[in-house]
């Protein structure tokens, strides 16, 4: 998910962004990789940062044009950049640069350094945070509007309220095709076994069981996220990832491989031939094709997957981890869309108008629709069945996935960067042929990371 830049491409990207704010003033309602703007006349602007991602860009679009209509003093400056490294240095160019008033962050307030990760990197969000560069919200009459727990735990920080989480996603389940289960017989597997079966049976009828996009690599870690939830620490992640700190787990011990492992029993055997030449764009219509009978992909791509073929049914279940039924039987995930405000902005006001709009529940429940979440706002109607059918019964008290809780040492190799586990170098995508290869080379970098 995270592509590597030189340090020379970084800082020339950064300086051409600087020099882009600086230069240019005023509004320019969705403009796309640029920060440049036009004169607005009299209005006021409120400036927002996203990443592009149609169907939310398309819904805050809609948002952006009410707000206008409502507040004619203000013009919404909409500005999108692609994804990840190139949003994260557009967020840092603007916020630094005081020429953003709203800006989105992406899985809310997460990778805060604890009294336990000596020499763990602070995330910017903290340190924006800490050089005053962020709003405080907490007496914000809007932040009532959103659930209580999913403000703790995403938009929190030092018992300050600073961001607003927009809304939850489930990332450790499978899309299946229900006309091709009920065609064979099959049920949604509920143990580990049940589901290796249900692969088996698949196969023997020349059923491809899994697609995924394996180009991306990052999709690859999205069946992992179900496995590491379930099986480190017994079911209790946040105390191995304190243990590897302390030196009580490890990448390869028994739990840690045993993840390494069922993961690459599904690569092996039962994902769809050449899936590390799938990218992400073309997954959703090799799975609403009927080519395979489950995807593994975050809920967030249902309304893709609709579009691609409005007549398929189907539906969304747990990668069933352990023997244990009761415990499988959850999905794990992540906030998405997060706002923050800028307290050093060139409209704070605005920046605090617009977000008090946003969290309007008129004015959220067409955002959350158009977007797929799951709602960070209580008694929101999505009208979606899937959410309601598909997700509600495996949501229970949401968890967050690995990489959203995982406090990484800085300077760690390539075989546990970025909060990954990086199946994609096992055999016989990859050099390592067994699991426990690859688990003690991933100890070994942990280790040489380690603040001398």
């Amino acid at each position: 998910m995270v592509k590597r830049i030189s340090a020379v491409v970084l800082a020339s990207a950064l300086t051409l962004s600087l020099a882009a704010c600086g230069s240019n003033n005023g509004g320019n309602t969705a403009t796309e990789g640029n920060t440049g703007s036009k004169p607005s006349g009299e209005k006021k602007v409120v400036k927002i940062l996203h990443w592009k991602q149609g169907n939310v860009n398309a819904a805050m679009e809609e948002i952006n044009k009410a707000f206008e209509a409502k507040y004619p003093e203000y013009k919404v400056e909409y500005t999108t950049t692609g994804p990840d490294d190139e949003y994260k240095q557009a967020q840092r160019a603007r916020i630094t640069a005081n020429d953003v008033d709203v800006l989105a962050d992406l899985s809310g307030m997460r990778l805060s350094p604890k009294d336990w990760t000596p020499g763990a990197k602070v995330p910017d969000w903290q340190q924006w945070i800490d050089s005053g560069l962020i709003a405080d919200l907490s007496d914000q009459e809007f932040v009532k509007n959103w659930n209580a727990n999913d403000i703790e735990k995403a938009g929190t920080y030092n018992d300050k309220v600073y961001a607003i989480p927009t809304g939850k996603v489930a990332m450790s389940g499978l899309f299946y095709n229900k006309q091709i289960f009920e065609d064979n017989g099959l049920k949604v597997p509920t143990t580990w076994t049940e589901f290796l079966k249900l692969c088996e049976d698949l196969k023997a009828k020349g059923i491809t069981p899994i697609g995924v996009a394996g180009k991306d690599v990052w999709p690859l870690k999205l069946p992992v996220f179900a496995l590491q939830a379930k099986i480190l620490g017994g079911g209790d992640q946040q105390k191995w990832i304190e243990g590897v700190w302390k030196g009580e787990t490890a990448f390869n011990d028994a739990e840690a491989v045993e993840v390494l492992d069922k993961m690459k029993t599904l690569q092996d055997n039962y994902m769809i031939d050449g899936f590390m030449g799938i990218d992400y764009a073309s997954a959703p219509s090799i799975f609403a094709t009927g080519k395979v009978a489950m995807l593994a992909d975050g809920s967030w791509d249902a309304p893709t997957i609709a579009t691609a073929n409005p007549d398929l049914k189907f539906g969304y279940f747990p990668v069933p981890a352990t023997e244990d039924a009761a415990k499988n039987a959850s999905f794990v995930g992540k906030y998405d869309v997060t706002w923050y405000a800028a307290e050093k902005g060139p409209n704070k006001e605005g920046a605090l108008k617009w977000l008090e709009f946003f969290s309007e529940s008129e004015n959220y429940t067409k955002y959350v629709k158009a977007a797929g979440f799951i709602p960070t706002q209580d008694n929101i109607a999505t009208d979606s069945e899937f959410i309601d059918k598909e997700l509600t019964p495996y949501l229970g008290d949401f968890e967050l996935a690995y990489e959203i809780m995982m406090i990484n040492r800085q300077n760690v190799g390539e075989h546990i960067a970025a909060e990954g586990v990086h199946t994609e170098y096992l055999a016989p995508g990859g050099e390592f042929k067994t699991a426990k290869e690859l688990a003690d080379v991933q100890q070994k970098e942990w280790e040489a990371a380690a603040p001398k």
